[in-house]
């Protein structure tokens, strides 16, 4: 590899060694000076090869953003879905409730006898404050599955992964791939992610169900996994980044 470093930063190797593209390299580097038609064929044959390669995992990169992304549109229509009804219920539950309070302030009013409007205030005052707290209740819950938890193992960590890629499993482990340079972009994700979302809690019902296989779904767990799939998404365009950096350098080669 000492033969790449007039040419490729340390940051490049290591995108190259992810990207399954070293040998190619060098083997660049090492027919440079063969100026015959066959060096030429072969070079050209490596160019091809390589450039193959960097379109594979280019594309790897962006089919997975475009399931981060259709997996976090999936969350929030449904998301909203419920939103939108439970505004249409306490919508009906706020106007049932004034015209109630309404009708009581009338009939006091209308009927003469003393009991009689205590009761009606009553019963009036009740069925008023029980149809303005019920607006206070949460909204409707429904059932969401994804079996495929592309959040799964970015909560869990494994040494291995069955949903990404090996390629984009070693960029997110890898340091150097990360901001901070102290640890790879999946612990970095993870630590965020334990603190602002799940205040600290690991084991809680909430992480079951958003990095298990699916369940019953709140309006906020899906706006919650929504954010979650969002955050993950920009660090998987991040790494587009560096890929396209690679890329510059590789069309540099003499």
């Amino acid at each position: 590899m000492t033969g790449l470093s007039p040419y490729f930063s340390s940051h490049d190797l290591l995108m190259a060694n992810a990207t399954g593209t070293l040998t190619f390299l060098e083997k660049l580097i090492q027919n440079q000076a063969d100026s015959s038609l066959a060096g030429k064929v072969n070079r050209l044959h490596l160019k091809n090869e390589l450039q193959n390669r960097l379109l594979l995992v280019s594309t790897e990169l962006n089919s997975f953003s475009a399931e981060l992304d259709c997996e976090g549109e999936r969350a929030d229509q449904l998301a909203s879905y419920l939103d939108e009804r439970a505004d249409h219920r306490n919508d009906l539950l706020t106007v049932a409730s004034i015209t109630v309070g309404a009708l009581t302030t009338i009939l006091t009013v209308a009927i003469p006898s003393d009991a009689t409007q205590k009761t009606v205030g009553l019963v009036g005052g009740l069925m008023s404050g029980g149809l303005g707290g019920s607006s206070l209740i949460k909204g409707r819950k429904v059932q969401f599955d994804h079996p495929r938890n592309v959040l799964r193992d970015i909560w869990l960590m494994p040494e291995k992964s069955e949903i990404y890629t090996p390629f984009i499993w070693y960029m997110l482990n890898e340091k150097s791939f990360s901001n901070e340079h102290k640890q790879g972009i999946i612990r970095s994700i993870h630590d965020r992610w334990l603190t602002l979302a799940f205040d600290g809690d690991k084991g809680g019902k909430k992480q079951q169900l958003l990095f298990g296989k699916g369940g019953t779904y709140k309006a906020e767990d899906l706006h919650t996994r929504a954010d979650l799939l969002n955050q993950l998404q920009s660090s998987i365009r991040s790494l587009n980044q560096d890929l396209q950096s690679f890329v510059m350098a590789v069309n540099r080669l003499p």
